[in-house]
């Protein structure tokens, strides 16, 4: 069952939809994170970290193997489970009907 772990708080929304894209390590899930935001959020690595943790004390996401070239050997990669993507896709609908009941209402993309 995927509501017990919904509302996913913000950053590890974006925790999730970045490795949701494929396996990265921390600086990456970063960099991703200030793409799909535009700029408007760029975690401390130490938020980060914290929260990832939690994602993986949750069975969210887990290590994953590093790129078989062995560049980046140092770092540690994380990846989706599948845990991780069933509470991914929750979570998006859940934000899509508020999305959907906050435009019923007439309220939606009013600045």
């Amino acid at each position: 069952m995927t509501s017990e772990f919904l509302p996913v708080p913000d950053l590890s929304f974006h925790v999730l939809l970045a490795l949701a894209e494929g396996r990265r390590h921390g600086w990456g899930v970063i960099k991703r994170i200030e793409e799909i935001t535009e700029g408007r959020d760029s975690p401390s690595s130490g938020s980060l970290y914290l929260a990832m943790g939690r994602l993986e004390g949750k069975g969210l996401i887990e290590e994953a193997p590093g790129p078989p070239d062995g560049e980046d050997a140092r770092r540690r990669y994380y990846r989706l489970t599948e845990l991780g993507h069933r509470v991914l896709d929750a979570e998006v609908g859940r934000l899509a009907g508020l999305v959907d009941r906050a435009r019923a209402a007439g309220v939606a993309g009013r600045g």
